[in-house]
């Protein structure tokens, strides 16, 4: 099945808010969303965040990952 250009929109919308959200609850530092639309084909956002520890770090990344294969 393929989508159409306004269900991918969706899509990566949706995807963007869960991936916020889920940076939120984990309490991620400096979070930044970078919109690429445009200029690269690569992605249309990129989302970048800091924690407090290496440790803490690993845990968002693992939380973003479960979140959004939870999500897809």
């Amino acid at each position: 099945m393929s989508l159409n250009f306004r269900d991918k929109q969706m899509n990566v919308e949706k995807l963007l808010e869960v991936v916020l959200s889920t940076l939120e609850d984990s309490k991620a530092k400096d979070v930044t969303v970078l919109d690429v639309r445009g200029k690269t084909s690569m992605t249309d956002f990129m989302v970048v965040a800091s924690g407090t520890s290496e440790r803490h770090v690993k845990s968002l990344a693992s939380h973003v990952a479960e979140e959004a294969k939870k999500n897809d």
